[in-house]
Protein backbone atom coordinates (compact mmCIF):
# COMPACT_ATOMS: atom_id res chain seq x y z
CA UNK A 1 0.00 0.00 0.00
CA UNK A 2 1.28 3.46 -0.86
CA UNK A 3 2.58 5.66 1.94
CA UNK A 4 0.29 8.45 0.75
CA UNK A 5 -2.80 6.78 -0.74
CA UNK A 6 -4.85 8.77 -3.22
CA UNK A 7 -7.97 10.38 -1.72
CA UNK A 8 -11.18 11.38 -3.42
CA UNK A 9 -14.63 12.68 -2.50
CA UNK A 10 -17.53 10.32 -3.24
CA UNK A 11 -20.99 9.43 -1.89
CA UNK A 12 -21.18 6.63 0.68
CA UNK A 13 -24.34 4.53 0.85
CA UNK A 14 -23.61 3.46 4.43
CA UNK A 15 -22.72 6.83 5.96
CA UNK A 16 -25.14 8.60 3.56
CA UNK A 17 -23.63 11.70 1.99
CA UNK A 18 -20.35 12.68 0.38
CA UNK A 19 -17.29 11.42 2.28
CA UNK A 20 -13.54 11.22 1.76
CA UNK A 21 -12.57 7.87 0.20
CA UNK A 22 -9.28 6.12 -0.33
CA UNK A 23 -8.63 4.89 -3.87
CA UNK A 24 -7.66 1.20 -3.52
CA UNK A 25 -7.26 0.39 -7.22
CA UNK A 26 -7.63 2.31 -10.45
CA UNK A 27 -7.45 1.44 -14.14
CA UNK A 28 -8.41 3.13 -17.41
CA UNK A 29 -9.93 2.17 -20.75
CA UNK A 30 -10.19 4.42 -23.80
CA UNK A 31 -12.10 4.40 -27.07
CA UNK A 32 -12.48 7.00 -29.80
CA UNK A 33 -14.68 9.35 -27.80
CA UNK A 34 -14.45 8.40 -24.13
CA UNK A 35 -11.83 7.81 -21.46
CA UNK A 36 -13.18 5.52 -18.73
CA UNK A 37 -11.53 5.41 -15.29
CA UNK A 38 -12.58 2.54 -13.03
CA UNK A 39 -11.73 2.87 -9.35
CA UNK A 40 -12.33 0.74 -6.26
CA UNK A 41 -12.76 3.16 -3.36
CA UNK A 42 -13.09 2.73 0.41
CA UNK A 43 -14.98 5.18 2.63
CA UNK A 44 -12.74 6.86 5.18
CA UNK A 45 -15.51 6.71 7.78
CA UNK A 46 -17.07 3.23 7.61
CA UNK A 47 -14.61 1.56 5.17
CA UNK A 48 -17.44 0.43 2.88
CA UNK A 49 -16.00 -0.43 -0.55
CA UNK A 50 -17.69 0.68 -3.77
CA UNK A 51 -16.77 1.25 -7.40
CA UNK A 52 -16.69 4.54 -9.27
CA UNK A 53 -16.74 4.81 -13.07
CA UNK A 54 -15.61 8.17 -14.42
CA UNK A 55 -16.48 8.84 -18.05
CA UNK A 56 -14.58 11.70 -19.69
CA UNK A 57 -15.80 12.91 -23.09
CA UNK A 58 -13.37 14.26 -25.70
CA UNK A 59 -14.62 17.82 -25.05
CA UNK A 60 -13.62 17.53 -21.38
CA UNK A 61 -17.09 16.89 -19.90
CA UNK A 62 -17.12 14.32 -17.10
CA UNK A 63 -19.81 12.08 -15.58
CA UNK A 64 -19.60 9.70 -12.64
CA UNK A 65 -21.50 6.50 -11.81
CA UNK A 66 -21.25 4.54 -8.56
CA UNK A 67 -21.91 0.88 -7.79
CA UNK A 68 -23.85 0.20 -5.68
CA UNK A 69 -25.90 3.32 -6.42
CA UNK A 70 -25.62 5.89 -3.61
CA UNK A 71 -28.59 6.32 -1.29
CA UNK A 72 -29.99 9.64 -0.11
CA UNK A 73 -31.61 8.25 3.02
CA UNK A 74 -31.03 5.21 5.23
CA UNK A 75 -33.82 2.68 5.38
CA UNK A 76 -35.50 2.45 8.81
CA UNK A 77 -34.48 -0.53 10.96
CA UNK A 78 -38.05 -1.88 11.15
CA UNK A 79 -38.24 -2.30 7.37
CA UNK A 80 -35.84 -5.24 7.31
CA UNK A 81 -38.04 -7.13 9.79
CA UNK A 82 -41.13 -6.55 7.65
CA UNK A 83 -39.32 -8.15 4.69
CA UNK A 84 -38.26 -11.33 6.52
CA UNK A 85 -41.38 -13.18 5.43
CA UNK A 86 -42.74 -13.86 8.93
CA UNK A 87 -46.07 -12.36 7.84
CA UNK A 88 -46.99 -12.50 4.14
CA UNK A 89 -48.98 -9.24 4.08
CA UNK A 90 -46.35 -7.32 6.05
CA UNK A 91 -43.66 -8.70 3.73
CA UNK A 92 -45.58 -7.42 0.69
CA UNK A 93 -45.94 -3.96 2.21
CA UNK A 94 -42.28 -3.99 3.28
CA UNK A 95 -41.15 -4.87 -0.24
CA UNK A 96 -43.24 -1.99 -1.59
CA UNK A 97 -41.69 0.48 0.86
CA UNK A 98 -38.22 -0.83 -0.06
CA UNK A 99 -39.01 -0.11 -3.72
CA UNK A 100 -40.13 3.40 -2.71
CA UNK A 101 -36.71 4.04 -1.17
CA UNK A 102 -34.99 2.79 -4.34
CA UNK A 103 -37.19 5.09 -6.45
CA UNK A 104 -36.25 8.08 -4.27
CA UNK A 105 -32.55 7.23 -4.59
CA UNK A 106 -32.98 7.06 -8.38
CA UNK A 107 -34.84 10.41 -8.35
CA UNK A 108 -37.98 8.78 -9.75
CA UNK A 109 -40.15 11.03 -7.62
CA UNK A 110 -43.51 10.37 -9.27
CA UNK A 111 -43.10 6.62 -8.85
CA UNK A 112 -42.03 7.16 -5.24
CA UNK A 113 -45.08 9.34 -4.51
CA UNK A 114 -47.41 6.72 -5.99
CA UNK A 115 -45.64 4.03 -3.98
CA UNK A 116 -45.98 5.95 -0.72
CA UNK A 117 -49.69 6.44 -1.41
CA UNK A 118 -50.12 2.73 -2.10
CA UNK A 119 -48.13 1.75 0.99
CA UNK A 120 -50.20 3.96 3.30
CA UNK A 121 -53.39 2.56 1.80
CA UNK A 122 -52.21 -1.02 2.34
CA UNK A 123 -51.19 -0.31 5.93
CA UNK A 124 -54.63 1.11 6.68
CA UNK A 125 -56.41 -1.85 5.07
CA UNK A 126 -54.17 -4.26 6.99
CA UNK A 127 -55.15 -2.71 10.30
CA UNK A 128 -58.79 -1.59 9.84
CA UNK A 129 -59.98 -3.36 6.69
CA UNK A 130 -61.15 -1.80 3.43
CA UNK A 131 -63.91 0.70 4.16
CA UNK A 132 -64.42 1.69 0.54
CA UNK A 133 -62.74 5.11 0.30
CA UNK A 134 -59.55 6.79 1.47
CA UNK A 135 -61.53 9.07 3.77
CA UNK A 136 -63.37 6.20 5.42
CA UNK A 137 -60.15 4.22 5.77
CA UNK A 138 -58.47 7.28 7.26
CA UNK A 139 -61.38 7.79 9.69
CA UNK A 140 -61.23 4.16 10.83
CA UNK A 141 -57.44 4.28 11.09
CA UNK A 142 -57.60 7.31 13.38
CA UNK A 143 -60.52 5.92 15.40
CA UNK A 144 -58.53 2.71 15.86
CA UNK A 145 -55.82 4.72 17.61
CA UNK A 146 -53.12 4.18 15.00
CA UNK A 147 -52.62 7.89 14.27
CA UNK A 148 -53.25 11.22 15.96
CA UNK A 149 -55.19 14.16 14.53
CA UNK A 150 -51.93 15.81 13.47
CA UNK A 151 -50.75 12.63 11.75
CA UNK A 152 -54.10 12.34 9.98
CA UNK A 153 -53.64 15.75 8.34
CA UNK A 154 -50.08 14.85 7.33
CA UNK A 155 -51.28 11.54 5.87
CA UNK A 156 -54.06 13.28 3.93
CA UNK A 157 -51.54 15.70 2.41
CA UNK A 158 -49.18 12.83 1.57
CA UNK A 159 -51.97 10.84 -0.06
CA UNK A 160 -52.90 13.94 -2.08
CA UNK A 161 -49.33 14.13 -3.45
CA UNK A 162 -49.61 10.51 -4.61
CA UNK A 163 -53.02 11.16 -6.14
CA UNK A 164 -51.70 14.18 -8.04
CA UNK A 165 -48.70 12.21 -9.34
CA UNK A 166 -50.96 9.37 -10.46
CA UNK A 167 -53.88 11.23 -11.99
CA UNK A 168 -52.63 14.73 -12.88
CA UNK A 169 -49.03 14.18 -13.93
CA UNK A 170 -47.66 16.11 -10.94
CA UNK A 171 -43.96 15.66 -10.21
CA UNK A 172 -43.10 16.32 -6.54
CA UNK A 173 -39.66 17.68 -5.74
CA UNK A 174 -37.05 16.06 -3.51
CA UNK A 175 -38.15 18.08 -0.49
CA UNK A 176 -41.76 16.92 -0.90
CA UNK A 177 -40.61 13.29 -1.06
CA UNK A 178 -38.52 13.64 2.08
CA UNK A 179 -41.56 14.97 3.94
CA UNK A 180 -43.74 12.18 2.54
CA UNK A 181 -41.17 9.57 3.66
CA UNK A 182 -41.11 11.16 7.12
CA UNK A 183 -44.89 10.77 7.28
CA UNK A 184 -44.71 7.15 6.08
CA UNK A 185 -41.99 6.35 8.62
CA UNK A 186 -43.93 8.06 11.39
CA UNK A 187 -47.02 5.95 10.67
CA UNK A 188 -45.22 2.63 10.18
CA UNK A 189 -42.58 2.74 12.92
CA UNK A 190 -45.00 2.37 15.89
CA UNK A 191 -46.94 -0.35 14.07
CA UNK A 192 -44.13 -2.47 12.66
CA UNK A 193 -41.16 -1.62 14.84
CA UNK A 194 -41.39 0.48 17.96
CA UNK A 195 -44.48 -1.25 19.34
CA UNK A 196 -42.75 -4.52 20.16
CA UNK A 197 -39.59 -2.70 21.24
CA UNK A 198 -41.62 -0.52 23.63
CA UNK A 199 -43.30 -3.58 25.15
CA UNK A 200 -39.90 -5.17 25.80
CA UNK A 201 -38.63 -1.91 27.29
CA UNK A 202 -41.70 -1.70 29.54
CA UNK A 203 -40.99 -5.16 30.93
CA UNK A 204 -37.49 -4.02 31.96
CA UNK A 205 -38.81 -1.04 33.93
CA UNK A 206 -39.19 -1.86 37.66
CA UNK A 207 -42.75 -1.48 39.02
CA UNK A 208 -43.80 1.45 41.20
CA UNK A 209 -43.50 0.93 44.91
CA UNK A 210 -46.46 1.49 47.22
Amino acid sequence: MADNPKKTKAPCSTCVGEKTHEVLFETQQQDEDWLYTYAMISCGGCETISMRVESRWHDGSVTHAYYPSPVSRQQPSWLQYMRLGLDAVEETIGDLIYEVYRAVDSKQYRLAAMGIRAALEQVMILKVGDNGTFKKNLDAFQQGGFISTIQREAMRATLDVGDAAMHRGYTPNEGDLRIALDVLDGVCAPIFGHGDEAKKMGKRVPPRKG
